[in-house]
């Protein structure tokens, strides 16, 4: 079967495409990667084998993710909606192709997939079409990892203080700490598409400045979507709440470096 017809950006959550597409430098410059131990449970338990296996990436941004997947020699494919995130990932990863596309309308071959990663998407399009998306570009018993950051609050008062800042814009977004994404496994259909997702946990911390601490709040898509007023007012208080933490530790071999917490949580099953 050919591949399907690239789908519309209009496909894709509004706040996602508005979002992504306004703050590709932010997106890019002030998120964190991944913890390399969480990278070895994706190709584990995804059978990934160096030099053999293909792997799409969906939904794959600027390619904080894929960049993490390239030395590790597989077939890769990169599909994602937002112009800009494309403009950005074949700046920095030349070498990989990068499609347009939707999570709902993959554009590869049927049956092409060993594998189908989804990097911090996955509660965007977590619908059942997207399932039979999936299922339809796995390879039999092909295999789908979801893996997503998250900063963590449990960790440090100040980084609760920062997300109950900006959490309150989240304009009622199907965002991944409200586990809405979770629903759609509990269909027959899903249930009878794939395994049951089975997952694992890592903490992990990145070293920013507080430039980039406010970055990576302004390139959460539902404040980029926000008037240049609101993100003014916002960046007073986020700064001012860094200014005033308690408990805000700095990196001892990197100075003026804040250690900034997270935790990564993966997930992974097989096509039936």
């Amino acid at each position: 079967m050919s591949p399907r017809a690239s789908a519309s950006v209009s496909q894709v959550h509004d706040v996602a495409a508005k979002g992504f597409d306004a703050e590709p430098v932010a997106y890019e410059s002030s998120r964190p990667s991944y913890p390399e131990a969480a990278v070895d449970q994706i190709q584990t338990e995804l059978g990934l084998v160096p030099n053999e296996s293909r792997v799409l990436d969906l939904g794959a941004g600027s390619g904080k993710f894929t960049r993490l997947l390239l030395p590790r020699n597989y077939h890769i494919t990169a599909v994602e909606p937002a112009r800009s995130m494309r403009e950005t990932f074949t700046t920095i990863l030349p070498e990989i192709p990068i499609l347009d596309g939707t999570a709902s309308s993959i554009p590869v071959e049927s049956g092409s997939q060993d594998a189908v990663i989804v990097a911090q998407a996955f509660h965007w399009f977590a619908r059942i079409d997207t399932l039979r998306e999936i299922h339809r570009v796995l390879k039999p018993r092909g295999r789908l990892g979801l893996i997503w950051n998250l900063e963590d609050r449990t960790a440090k008062k100040w980084v609760a203080e920062l997300r109950d800042l900006y959490e309150k814009y989240e304009m009622g977004t199907p965002q991944y700490r409200l586990g809405l994404w979770k629903e759609v496994w509990q269909t027959n259909e899903a249930q009878e598409l794939f395994s049951k997702l089975e997952e694992a946990h890592f903490e992990h911390e990145m070293l920013c400045s507080v430039d980039m601490v406010w970055g990576r709040v302004r390139s959460k898509s539902y404040v980029a979507c926000q008037s240049e007023e609101v993100k003014r007012a916002l960046k007073e208080q986020v700064l001012l709440a860094l200014q005033s933490a308690e408990d805000l530790e700095l990196d001892e071999f990197a100075t003026g470096l804040v250690r900034y917490p997270y935790k990564t949580d993966v997930f992974w099953c097989a096509k039936i």
